[in-house]
């Protein structure tokens, strides 16, 4: 298999002070700018780390096809690193996936196949028992996805904010990225306080809060990329302190602010990750510094959340403007 040129520019993202969020002096939040990884998104650090683990297994060879299933953006992190190295993939998206994350993960030459939202996840593992040649990343069960972010991104931010931490706050889809960074910060210094962002209509918040009903807090929301309807494996519960819950608007508004107030053209999760690390900090006194993540760029939802028609359709008409 050919070298992965591509690996050498994921990760040392960018690490920005949301100046204009500051809800009180003393009190700083900042983002991890993760769009900026080759494929626009934080996956790229899972996705490398696990191939590579595939690899050193013997799990993947010169002949395998690499199948996932994805919200989109693991999907093109998946499709790039398989056609660098000269391997095809086959990509499973829910319905509600952006037409520009469908548009990105084909123009790597991965074949993409739509499903509906609640069922897309478990045909990656059917496709991947029809042949030896089939290699099902997993990115819901693989222990090395979140070993991926406690070796990279978790080590990143506690590098460049010189071990000074109070709050990490991040949503949570497969858990990968909010578990290994956690784990790391509270590794070098348990005081870090871990909260969950979680979109109304995931399971995760009403599973931490240890409601036996979880399930049937299950709705439908438009933010890709946070929040499920189960319990992933790659989702460690133990390391988190609070969780807080955003819906939809919070979230849009959130980057229709980022991009106006700081320039910054982000994702739906995006939203929802700063608006809870807002309101984390609202509560607490200087000096604090709250560090959250920006998973994706907004360029992947001009047709969803930057769009005017879409915003009016889905009941969002004073926010199309």
């Amino acid at each position: 298999m050919s070298k992965i040129e591509a690996l050498g520019l994921i990760g040392q993202t960018n690490l920005v002070h949301l100046k204009t969020l500051d809800p009180k002096p003393g009190v700083e939040i900042y983002a991890k700018l993760e769009f900026m990884n080759p494929t626009g998104s934080t996956k790229d650090r899972i996705i490398a780390y696990m191939v590579q683990k595939g690899i050193e297994e013997g799990k993947i060879n010169k002949n395998t096809t690499l199948v996932e299933g994805s919200s989109g953006n693991t999907g093109a992190s998946v499709a790039m690193i398989a056609s660098s190295m000269g391997l095809k993939s086959i990509i499973f998206v829910p319905d509600k996936c952006s037409e520009e994350k469908i548009a990105i993960i084909k123009s790597y030459g991965a074949e993409v196949i739509v499903k509906p939202e609640l069922t897309y996840g478990k045909f990656p593992a059917l496709k991947a028992a029809e042949s030896p040649d089939y290699y099902h990343v997993d990115q819901y069960n693989n222990i090395y996805n979140p070993e991926a972010h406690y070796m990279s991104l978790g080590k990143e931010i506690w590098d460049q904010m010189d071990g000074k931490i109070d709050a990490f706050v991040a949503s949570a889809s497969t858990g990968g990225t909010i578990s290994g960074v956690a784990r790391r910060l509270k590794e070098n210094d348990s005081n870090v306080k871990v909260v969950l962002a979680d979109p109304a209509g995931s399971v995760y918040k009403p599973y931490f809060e240890g409601k036996e009903d979880y399930l049937s807090y299950i709705k439908s929301f438009h933010v890709e990329g946070a929040g499920k309807t189960k319990i992933c494996a790659t989702m460690d519960f133990d390391l988190v302190d609070e969780a807080i819950e955003f819906n939809d608007e919070n979230a849009i508004e959130m980057v229709q602010r980022l991009a106006r107030e700081e320039g910054l053209m982000v994702g739906g999760s995006s939203g929802g990750n700063v608006w809870a690390a807002l309101e984390v900090a609202k509560r607490m006194e200087g000096p604090a510094k709250i560090v959250t993540v920006l998973p994706d760029s907004g360029f992947k939802y001009l047709s969803k959340i930057f769009n005017k028609e879409w915003l009016k359709e889905k009941g969002f008409e004073h926010l199309a403007n």
